[in-house]
């Protein structure tokens, strides 16, 4: 019987369809090489964040197809596995809702510093901030969208509601309902809001940094639903603490797990979670679900609907 190894976290429906066609089914944390390695004869794996580097890969010899619990896929060593002929898929559009909604709500969380409001409840400091910087409201707002996939579409339609004006970046032109395509300084320099949904790829490494803040309004605010690497993390700290820009809403940061001493969990002017914008039951069961899918085709003998490294 062939085997599957899934995170923790993955759907219960996606097990059981593993299950049902055939597959036994192998469940820990994947929070360790030694994670991977206790059952490195597995088959195939659904992988949620942790790095696949090609010497873990190595030492699996039965692995052919590496299935990734969501969108990006810069966790896994892409060139590797081609090279050791392991299929890596991902699972576009399954969770775009559940982040595009997540991107709405920092948005208005981090626009009204809504998070130093609320820590502001025992923590005198943090209640004075929230007194002096009251925020500003999202409705008849520019606002900046980096991407334009599933979840940079999804957003602006969500945010159509709100009466704003949308400026699209992203590698090719689309129709823009509510707004248009504009190039980066455009968008750094006209929006009150930029939200990132970009992947993390060479092309958008540090894509916002120092000289981007430099050009925002001192009123904007930076909302990341995509990858920490696209915004300098450093640069972004500094814009925050001088008051570049007012404030920033966070999913993602450059290294993941966030640690408590990250300086962004000391400024008041920010929203911040660890990484869960995908996470509603509705986005982890399509998410499973996919990412299960592709894994049944490829161990019998199907083309993968969304492999990446072709």
């Amino acid at each position: 019987m062939q085997k599957v190894l899934v995170y923790d976290g993955t759907a219960q429906v996606a097990i059981d369809y593993l299950k049902q066609n055939g597959f036994e089914v192998i469940i820990n944390h994947e929070s360790s090489d030694q994670d991977f390695l206790d059952h490195a004869d597995v088959d195939g794996m659904i992988l949620m964040m942790y790095p696949m580097t090609a010497e873990l890969m190595k030492q699996m010899p039965n692995l052919k197809v590496i299935a990734r619990h969501g969108v990006g896929y810069d966790n896994v060593d892409i060139n590797a596995a081609k090279a050791d002929g392991i299929v890596v898929t991902n699972t576009p559009g399954a969770n775009a809702n559940a982040v595009a909604e997540t991107a709405v709500a920092y948005a208005l969380m981090a626009g009204r510093n809504f998070g130093a409001a609320n820590r502001g409840i025992d923590d005198p400091a943090e209640k004075q901030y929230a007194r002096t910087h009251v925020g500003t409201e999202l409705s008849h707002k520019t606002v900046g969208i980096l991407g334009f996939g599933h979840i940079g579409k999804r957003v602006n339609e969500l945010l159509s509601g709100f009466g704003i004006n949308s400026l699209v970046y992203a590698r090719h032109d689309y129709d823009v309902p509510n707004g248009r395509m504009a190039d980066l300084d455009e968008i750094f320099e006209k929006s009150d809001y930029v939200i990132s949904t970009l992947p993390g790829v060479p092309a958008t490494h540090h894509l916002v940094d120092a000289a981007a803040f430099k050009k925002m309004k001192s009123t904007a605010v930076l909302v990341n639903v995509g990858r920490g690497s696209v915004v300098d993390e450093a640069a972004l700290v500094a814009a925050l603490k001088d008051g570049e820009i007012a404030s920033a809403g966070l999913d993602v940061v450059e290294q993941e797990p966030i640690s408590p001493e990250n300086p962004l969990l000391a400024l008041p002017n920010t929203f911040v979670t660890p990484h869960v914008a995908s996470a509603s039951h509705e986005a982890l069961e399509s998410v499973g679900m996919a990412a299960a899918k592709q894994v049944v085709d490829v161990l019998q003998g199907k083309p993968a609907e969304f492999q990446v490294n072709r």
